[in-house]
């Protein structure tokens, strides 16, 4: 497998950058492509043999020796094959020392034998086609095999390098790309591509080379008639040429319109509950419908296109076959040509229809594969907005503080949503922000992993610049739980130990434990080993936020971040997850953000933070004191007897 390294390279903005990155990525499989390539000149060079075969069989069996001797005599072909086989039997004796001296003899006793019986000479020339035939088809199966396979691996090093440089990417390149265009990339472009790639493998090498030795016996015949045959061969380039230019503009605007599609489908499933609940079902199905008549109206010029091809090509070589066939039958009378002569000839460029034929198609599959390699490479080749520091240090666990120096942050280079944030947080301390929705608490919170990074100032960890420090020794140091929890469709043992081996299954139970997550665990049929589907859609909201807080606990973080953790639970959920987080907390920096006050009452500090800015900052009892924003947050979410409204 090859490393995602080798793939990366120039940008894929043109045509010609794909081809040559693609023949690149071949190379890398030079020994099946030689292979390969050797066998293709097996299977071209057997079809030459076959046909000059049958050539020679039909030239010795109908030979007629002329009855007037004053005639100028017609060569004898046994003699004249007896004579090439002595000539090429020397040719080896001089290249290997060595060469079957009585073959000549042999081969001319033979072909003197099938003039005088016919019928064995049809017997011989079947078993020597059947035999042929079945070193062909051998070669082909095993050509086919490495061809094909060649072009599997690459678009298997494709797909992965295309995902290992997503991973690269910020946060914010998510959520600024649509999710549909995302899997529309390892979707549909990975396969045009697989399917691009082998037709060039498997019928690229092979159908040129078979092209060229029907063009080398023809001309060896008769160089003027194959001439009048090929003449028109230019205009069928011309066409494939064009017709491949717009396929390859068609099949990229197919591809983004499917990207599009994607998206919009993938909008619906996430949301068919919201759908289904607004009776919005229609409305929907109209939406996904309109995507997909405007991909249709691409899918048909691709269509046309295609369909367009193959007549258009195989009528300018009819056309050339027919000059063809006038011409050569002057020449018939006037013993220029003999019978041999013309069936070589006239199979030979007959021959040549087929692979031109496939050559037409293999040209729309290199057009599809170009447009969807380029949409891959683009991929590939994005370079991350957030990356690690070329020098960057290992950062040790916190053990003094975090510090924010006059942190700004715009998402868009344009308008501030963090403004001169300076603050200091102690090793050890629970720090809550509260304030209205947009006023950047959850910016603030993803700017701690560099999830993005401040447009001014810096964040310090110990006095590190985390800018400075490697993204695995910064984000080891963190655990992170979102109102929005995200579990995958594994094991629960694997959600909790998130791709960590190490991990012994007691530690995976006493993590649970600390979350109270093992009271519906013990309860599930498999336990611990139960699959939760989905994004856990098997699992109650609470429950999927218990194991969330339990993957936070078992990493045993140095900082822990709790985005709205608990605002969309029931009563009974709320008081199990908090109880446990009030444990977990204790002498543990932690960072909470939270809508309702009731969660953050035994914060050491508290952060108001409105548009931007922290507006008013500490204790519980010291904002409560005050008639600030805080007080009157306060009184909105409490009554008179200090109970949640």
């Amino acid at each position: 497998m090859m490393n995602p390294s080798q793939i990366t390279g120039a940008s894929a903005s043109s045509a010609w950058n794909v081809y040559s990155r693609l023949i690149r990525l071949a190379w890398q499989y030079k020994s099946r492509l030689i292979l390969s390539l050797i066998l293709a000149v097996l299977i071209a060079a057997s079809f030459g043999v076959l046909l000059v075969g049958v050539g020679t069989i039909i030239r010795i069996t109908f030979y007629e020796a002329p009855a007037d001797k004053t005639t100028e005599t017609v060569e004898d072909p046994a003699l004249t094959l007896s004579n090439d086989v002595t000539h090429y039997t020397g040719r080896m004796r001089d290249i290997l020392g060595w060469a079957p001296d009585s073959l000549p003899d042999r081969v001319y006793r033979l072909a003197l034998a099938m003039r005088e019986d016919r019928m064995r000479a049809i017997i011989l020339a079947s078993i020597f086609a059947l035999l042929l035939a079945f070193v062909m088809n051998v070669a082909r199966f095993v050509q086919e095999y490495l061809a094909g396979s060649i072009g599997a691996n690459i678009t298997t090093d494709l797909g992965n390098a295309m995902y290992a440089n997503l991973m690269r990417q910020s946060v914010g390149f998510f959520e600024s790309h649509p999710s549909g265009e995302i899997l529309a990339r390892f979707t549909n472009d990975i396969f045009m591509v697989n399917r691009g790639l082998e037709g060039v493998f498997v019928k690229l090498m092979r159908e040129p080379i078979k092209v060229a030795v029907f063009l080398g016996i023809a001309l060896s015949v008769d160089w003027q008639l194959t001439l009048i045959g090929i003449c028109v061969l230019p205009l069928v380039l011309y066409t494939l040429v064009t017709i491949g230019k717009k396929m390859r503009a068609s099949v990229r605007r197919s591809l983004q319109k499917i990207a599009g599609m994607a998206t919009v489908v993938n909008e619906t499933i996430k949301g068919v509950a919201i759908i289904k609940s607004y009776s919005m079902e229609e409305y929907e199905v109209g939406r996904v419908r309109l995507e997909i008549l405007r991909l249709r109206k691409f899918l048909l010029r691709m269509v046309t296109l295609h369909a367009a091809t193959g007549p258009s090509t195989e009528f300018i070589l009819v056309l050339g076959i027919v000059s063809f066939v006038l011409f050569s039958g002057r020449r018939v009378e006037s013993g220029l040509l003999d019978a041999g002569d013309l069936v070589q000839l006239y199979f030979a460029l007959a021959m040549m229809l087929d692979p031109v034929r496939k050559m037409s198609d293999v040209n729309n599959l290199i057009q599809t594969s170009v447009a969807s390699a380029q949409r891959c490479f683009e991929f590939i080749d994005m370079k991350p907005d957030i990356m690690e520091a070329e020098d960057a240090v290992m950062l040790p666990p916190l053990t003094s503080s975090i510090r924010f120096e006059n942190v700004g942050f715009s998402y868009d280079g344009a308008r501030e949503v963090l403004h001169d944030i300076d603050l200091e947080i102690k090793k050890g301390e629970m720090i809550a922000l509260v304030g209205p929705s947009g006023a950047g608490k959850s910016t603030f919170v993803k700017l701690l992993p560099r999830f993005y990074d401040p447009t001014r100032g810096a964040i310090y960890i110990d006095g590190v610049d985390i800018r400075k420090a490697t993204f695995a020794s910064l984000r080891e140091q963190m655990s992170i739980v979102t109102q929005d929890t995200i579990l995958f469709a594994e094991r629960i043992r694997d959600n909790i130990a998130f791709g960590r081996n190490t991990y012994t299954d007691a530690r995976i139970r006493e993590a649970a434990e600390a979350a109270h997550a093992d009271l519906f665990i013990d309860q599930l049929p498999n336990g611990f080993d139960t699959v939760i589907g989905e994004s856990g859609c098997t699992l109650s909201g609470g429950q999927r936020q218990r194991l969330a807080i339990a993957r936070a606990i078992i990493k045993d973080p140095a900082l822990l971040i709790l985005d709205e953790a608990t605002s969309s639970l029931d009563s009974e959920s709320e008081h199990l997850i908090q109880e446990a987080l009030d444990r977990f907390v204790q002498g543990r920096t932690t960072i909470v953000i939270a809508h309702r006050l009731s969660t953050v009452q035994r914060a050491d500090r508290i952060l108001v933070i409105d548009e931007g800015r922290i507006i008013e900052q500490g204790t519980l009892e010291e904002l409560l004191a005050k008639d600030g924003a805080y007080r009157r947050l306060h009184n909105i979410q409490f009554n008179a007897n200090g109970y949640g409204t």
